[in-house]
């Protein structure tokens, strides 16, 4: 038996604070183990041109005092330069589909975890961002108190998102 036309998928794996974007159609594009980080979703589906950035926190304005340059770290700075790199690699705005996962609230409030809210500064943060971007969010799965994995396969264009302790869904 002959087996032609395989195609070995390419896991890239998307890091916290860090941004991937592809053309490659073998490529499937993993956010692991998103608590209160969001990561963002954004594929052109006419040049098949997909980008993923894992936002850490919301704002950027601390860090710059700090000298820290990780622009996929925070909302206001990964929205705008996720966009631009798909742009360059022939992306065009008008036909980007956003999608975004995470969010979580990670820790039980009552029992004094987390009281800075994170994940929901997070949400809003990247949501203000994409907005001021004039870019409209098709999906979401953010909130909740479990960790989510998602995954962008770059040949399609199809979101999964897999919470802990349940089947992977496509989004």
């Amino acid at each position: 038996m002959v087996i032609k036309n395989v195609v070995v998928m390419n896991n890239i794996n998307v890091g916290m604070g860090e941004m991937q974007v592809s053309r490659s159609k073998s490529a499937i594009l993993v956010a692991p183990g998103l608590g209160s980080c969001i990561g963002v979703i954004m594929y052109d589906y006419i040049s098949n041109i997909g980008g993923m950035v894992h936002v850490v926190l919301p704002d950027s304005t601390t860090a710059s005092k700090q000298g820290n340059t990780m622009l996929g770290k925070y909302a206001d700075t990964a929205i705008p330069t996720l966009l631009d790199s798909m742009i360059k690699l022939g992306a065009a705005k008008c036909n980007i589909v956003v999608k975004m996962v995470g969010g979580a609230q990670m820790f039980n409030l009552e029992k004094g975890g987390n009281v800075l809210n994170i994940g929901i500064r997070n949400t809003i943060a990247v949501k203000a961002a994409l907005s001021k971007e004039n870019l409209i969010i098709k999906a979401c799965d953010t909130g909740g108190n479990k960790g989510r994995t998602c995954k962008v396969d770059i040949s399609t264009g199809k979101v999964y998102v897999r919470s802990i302790g349940q089947q992977e869904v496509e989004l």
